[in-house]
């Protein structure tokens, strides 16, 4: 009885080691993770089944799992282990469920392509369940720790991070994806405003919108890195400028102004927000919200893309390069 206390014990404290990963190390390359599912779309009482797959793993001796999903179309049910050693029942909250396993003892990590759990979910109303692979923890047997976003391995991280544990994984998940970039190479600067021109760059690149540029604002150079990104958002309307052509790139982008460019954006992507009737009452400060962004701020807060503080919306604030960056995670979520 001793013996397995002290292996759970050793297993747990080895888990606990997730939570304190400073950064992506080293990947096998072509290693991933990814999800079967089947059904596709569900019916109300009807169970819809997800295996997560490693694929070509090389050492895989724990791991933990977070899954994102549509908790108005489906509700979890249970998981199992595929492979023998100590599993973490999956721990649902909100619209995220996290798994963890580990082997016991002085076993051999897992190679190749396997299955690694199953996941049952049982159907609450007719739709897409959005099953998704948000996050990848992997530790091989020497404790190394991998992080993969997206069930694909990043490698991009900063060093000025520190502070920042809330947007870490969102910023390197991004940069990985080439959609943000820092401010030097080993920089993000996560606590300066996000310019106008830094946003679009993000929105643009996280929606993969496309335009054939045939003009541009007048204070957008060609040799500007975001002159692309910018004529993009100009010719599908989504970026209208500050008047007389102009688009002040360097400035600071206001709250509001954000929220109105990512609905346009997302509608025209073709990802869907709830049209119903604004209503913003309870913020504190929802009369300070222009006209023209009350529909805007309405959709993003009932979709979780943004979030108020202590009550307050604060359209008219500016937003951080580390805010904004869980914003863009968001919308890649929704």
């Amino acid at each position: 009885m001793r013996k397995q206390g002290l292996m759970i014990t050793r297993v747990l404290i080895m888990l606990m080691v997730f939570t304190c990963i400073s950064g992506p190390a080293w990947a096998e390359a072509g290693t991933s993770f990814t999800l079967a599912q089947s059904p596709e779309r569900v019916s109300a009482g009807q169970t819809i089944e997800v295996i997560v797959n490693g694929n070509q793993l090389k050492d895989l001796y724990a791991y933990e799992v977070v899954l994102t999903y549509d908790p108005a179309i489906v509700e979890l049910s249970k998981a199992e282990s595929k492979l023998d050693g100590f599993f973490i029942p999956p721990k649902a909250e909100n619209n995220r469920i996290t798994i963890a396993f580990s082997k016991v003892g002085k076993k051999a990590g897992e190679n190749g392509s396997i299955p690694l759990c199953t996941i049952a979910f049982k159907g609450k109303s007719e739709g897409n369940a959005a099953i998704k692979i948000a996050s990848v923890k992997a530790l091989d047997t020497k404790l190394a720790a991998v992080v993969y976003i997206d069930g694909l391995y990043t490698s991009k991280t900063f060093t000025d991070l520190a502070g920042y544990g809330w947007a870490k994984v969102q910023i390197e998940a991004l940069a990985s994806m080439g959609i943000i970039n820092g401010t030097s190479e080993t920089t993000f600067s996560p606590g300066a405003n996000i310019t106008r021109s830094d946003f679009i760059c993000m929105l643009v690149r996280a929606l993969k919108l496309n335009g054939t540029i045939d003009s541009n604002f007048s204070d957008i150079p060609t040799t500007a890195y975001y002159y692309q990104e910018v004529g993009i958002a100009k010719k599908l309307g989504i970026a209208m400028g500050k008047g007389d052509n102009l688009f002040m790139p360097k400035e600071s982008i206001s709250r509001q102004d954000m929220m109105v460019i990512i609905s346009r954006a997302m509608k025209i992507s073709g990802k869907q927000l709830d049209e119903s009737a604004p209503d913003l009452s309870g913020y504190k400060d929802s009369s300070k919200v222009a006209a023209y962004a009350v529909n805007a701020a309405a959709q993003l807060i009932k979709a979780g893309i943004v979030m108020g503080s202590n009550g307050n919306i604060n359209p008219e604030g500016t937003a951080s390069r580390a805010e904004t960056a869980v914003i863009m995670y968001r919308i890649l979520n929704q």
